[in-house]
């Protein structure tokens, strides 16, 4: 019975109320991987181990590691860490159309759109931070937060210069 690392996100059972996740095997690499409940290939459940309930939070990515049950049927999850992603920056300005800072970080992307932003979240300097600080999966959110902050200015001072009313 050997260890299997994968990542996972864990969703409550609405049967049980307990955390589970979901894994498929590659066919071609035969490494777990971990999928969503409604995905179409095959796949088994994953279980917490007694000394993790508790512990995990519910649409967050962890690492984990997966041991098999003994009937087969499913894994039962011995560890778990919290992924971490280092955020990167992307700023995109086209003079009169798009004021735009992109921060990536593992699969999700947050905007800072000045412009034409489309709520609050992404159109003000404090909904972004608000937005980064909610984030369990940054390396350093009060790193990102500082450096977006001067990312956000610079982009506002071109937006001023270019003839735009800035509220700060």
């Amino acid at each position: 019975m050997a260890i299997e690392k994968t990542r996972l996100k864990f969703v409550q059972s609405p049967e049980s109320g307990e955390m589970i996740a979901f894994v498929t095997k590659s066919s071609t690499t035969r490494q777990l991987r971990g999928v969503d409940e409604n995905s179409e290939s095959p796949k088994k459940i994953c279980v917490l181990s007694e000394d993790l309930k508790g512990l995990v939070l519910p649409n967050v990515a962890y690492e984990a590691d997966l041991k098999p049950m003994r009937k087969g049927n499913g894994y039962v999850v011995v560890s778990i860490s919290l992924l971490k992603f280092n955020a990167e920056f992307e700023t995109i300005i086209i003079p009169k159309a798009v004021y735009q800072i992109r921060i990536t970080f593992g699969h999700k992307v947050l905007y800072f759109d000045p412009k034409d932003g489309n709520s609050p979240w992404s159109r003000t300097i404090k909904g972004v931070e608000r937005a980064i600080r909610e984030r369990k999966d940054l390396a350093d959110t009060e790193e990102v937060i500082e450096r977006f902050r001067e990312y956000a200015n610079d982009l506002l001072d071109k937006y001023e210069k270019d003839g735009y009313l800035v509220k700060r």
